[in-house]
């Protein structure tokens, strides 16, 4: 939760630092999108898993991760251009801080599988 909270901030932070243009802001851009991604991703290999009875988990778990590559990494970038042809770059950072929501809001929405037998 803490990875969606980071991005949808980082989001609306993000455009306008790469709109300066300099070096600078694209080694900071890169350096705060991975720092977020690798939060993300990090207990992806424990979360996805444990959300499967042991029978379907890896089927699960690996049709989970792979459709939500596919819808989180390909429909954006098709919205992406015409967003920013029409509005600017910050349209951009406002669609990627809505998708950080809804990632927020799913991951609240998980069930905690502590103390449950898997």
């Amino acid at each position: 939760m803490i990875s969606c909270g980071l991005a949808v901030v980082w989001a609306l932070i993000l455009f306008p630092l790469l709109d300066t243009g300099t070096p600078l802001a694209f080694i900071l851009g890169m350096f705060g999108t991975l720092m977020i991604f690798g939060i993300a991703y990090g207990p992806c290999g424990a979360l996805l898993p444990e959300m499967f009875q042991t029978r379907y988990r890896y089927t699960g778990a690996g049709l989970g991760y792979n459709l939500a590559g596919v819808l989180g990494g390909a429909v954006p970038p098709l919205i992406a251009a015409p967003l920013a042809s029409a509005y600017g770059s910050m349209a951009i950072g406002i669609m990627l801080a809505i998708l950080g929501v809804v990632s927020l809001v799913c991951t609240w929405a998980l069930v905690e599988t502590k103390d449950h037998a898997l």
